[in-house]
């Protein structure tokens, strides 16, 4: 038998009490959570709000990490809806519709975004093959590895001059460079302008629950000098230590996070990079950040970047768009529709 976290019996005994008598059964709630992604204080605000809503719901705070056979079990007594943002581990749900984060492959994410219309970077795989034509992609592009986990950290990307693009097999890479763990994409360069700067919309089931303009605090590249200089300049914000960040209510950039999350409707948080081009005005989605680790709220992964900010910006992200209560509205909408 898996045994519960104390934490998680108390929060079942504060919350998770039976619903109000009512014609018609309960529906239950399992919010599935991955340790260190998400806190608990998060998700037993996420449940209160619930309840408050609709009383008829009976939420459940399950580790994707454990089995959860027992609490599992009461789940599934009633209809039930699953939401983890990231994917499920060990916990297998025993009914219930389940929407789940995953780690998509980035080429098959943006290929996914293009084909419902989504603007992004023209991008390739770069392949022997490949011919690129300036005309096209622009004098500059960007590559980039397909490995998730380090090109999350902003390794192996850089600025190139389009003509100096040639593919390399895996194992002409340096030890330490992504580009030995899978192919290498291209990517059309969007000049975000003199400073870096990307977007950053949290949605969870396509609305949004804070929107951020992160810049770096120095100068890009000259993108006239050298061809050393160029590649060997940090391109990824991520990647780089000193960055600002601004809340913005901005319509275009909400809308084009909502259609983005249309375009992949199974992955419930998405952490949507967008990127305006500065001579046109134009904005793109980089990426969606599928994998669930982007509840930056609380999750240890963006612990340092909270400390940057500092605890009033924090507050005032979370209030931006009523986030805990936001998530438990659209929770309710959801279990109302399709437990099962």
């Amino acid at each position: 038998m898996t045994r519960v976290p104390g934490r998680f019996t108390a929060f079942i005994k504060a919350v998770a009490q039976p619903p109000q008598r009512r014609s018609e059964a309960p529906l239950h709630l399992v919010l599935a959570y991955k340790p260190g992604w998400q806190s608990i204080e998060d998700l037993t605000a996420i449940a209160r709000h619930v309840v408050d809503i609709e009383p008829g719901i009976r939420p459940f705070i399950l580790p994707s990490t454990l089995r959860n056979s027992v609490s599992g079990k009461m789940a599934a007594a009633s209809p039930t809806l699953v939401v983890s943002p990231g994917p499920l581990e060990t916990f297998r749900p025993r009914r219930g519709k389940v929407y789940q984060g995953a780690q998509i492959p980035k080429y098959e994410e943006i290929s996914r975004l293009q084909t419902a219309g989504v603007p992004v970077p023209r991008t390739a795989i770069l392949a022997p093959d490949l011919h690129l034509d300036p005309a096209v992609w622009g004098e500059l592009v960007i590559l980039k590895p397909t490995d998730i986990p380090t090109s999350s950290h902003g390794m192996g990307i850089k600025l190139v001059r389009t003509r100096r693009v040639r593919y390399k097999p895996p194992a002409e890479y340096p030890d330490s460079h992504p580009g030995r763990l899978g192919p290498m994409l291209v990517q059309q360069y969007i000049d975000t302008g003199e400073k870096l700067t990307v977007y950053r919309v949290l949605t969870f089931f396509g609305e949004p629950l804070y929107a951020q303009l992160n810049q770096a605090s120095t100068r890009r590249v000259d993108l006239d000098g050298p061809d050393e200089a160029i590649e060997s300049a940090v391109v990824a914000l991520q990647a780089g230590d000193n960055r600002e960040g601004i809340l913005i209510d901005d319509d275009e950039v909400l809308s084009l996070a909502r259609a983005a999350h249309a375009a992949l409707p199974e992955i419930p948080l998405k952490g949507c990079d967008v990127i305006r081009e500065a001579a046109t005005g134009k904005l793109y989605v980089l990426e969606l950040n599928s994998g669930g680790n982007t509840w930056h709220f609380s999750s240890i992964y963006a612990e340092p970047i909270r400390a940057l900010y500092g605890r009033e910006f924090e507050l005032r992200r979370q209030q931006q768009f009523d986030a805990l209560r936001t998530t438990a509205r659209v929770l309710v909408d959801r279990t109302r529709r399709e437990a099962a």
